[in-house]
């Protein structure tokens, strides 16, 4: 397990390599999303007070809250449009966390339920996943301000 000052200073090193790319090399927040979503995973582990999954890239969940529900983790720097949750994974998380970077932060969209979350959302049997909408998140979590 990861303590908590070492997922701090892995976050503000994510941080600060997100903000070298837009500022020093001019890439657009949205074309680092790689860095942007490891920067969100550390970002809900502090957050929660959680755990980091055991591997990068597990299936379904990134982030194991102290009562052991499994939190998926999106974090995006669109300012609209959509994030994707998979259907083939959605039974292994108990959560979602959604996450907007933007001016070099990360801001709370979303936490919650994520039955709740894909209740909202579109389904794309096809393609095999649903489509959350930001807007529609960012709603969902004013009805619910508990979450």
């Amino acid at each position: 397990m990861i303590p908590d000052f070492r997922i701090r200073q892995l976050r503000d090193k994510y941080l600060e390599l997100v903000q070298l790319e837009v500022e020093e090399f001019g890439v657009k927040p949205t074309e680092v999303r790689h860095l942007i979503g490891r920067l969100g995973e550390f970002e809900c582990a502090l957050r929660v007070g959680g755990t980091l999954a055991h591997r990068a890239n597990q299936h379904g969940f990134d982030v194991v809250a102290p009562d052991g529900r499994r939190i998926s983790v999106k974090a995006t720097a669109q300012k609209s449009g959509f994030i994707a949750i998979s259907l083939k994974t959605l039974a292994l998380a108990d959560d979602l966390m959604l996450l907007q970077y933007q001016a070099g932060e990360l801001s709370l969209v979303y936490y919650g339920c994520i039955k709740e979350a894909v209740a909202v959302a579109r389904r794309y049997e096809q393609a095999g996943k649903y489509e959350l909408d930001i807007a529609k998140a960012r709603s969902l979590a004013a009805q619910n301000p508990a979450s």
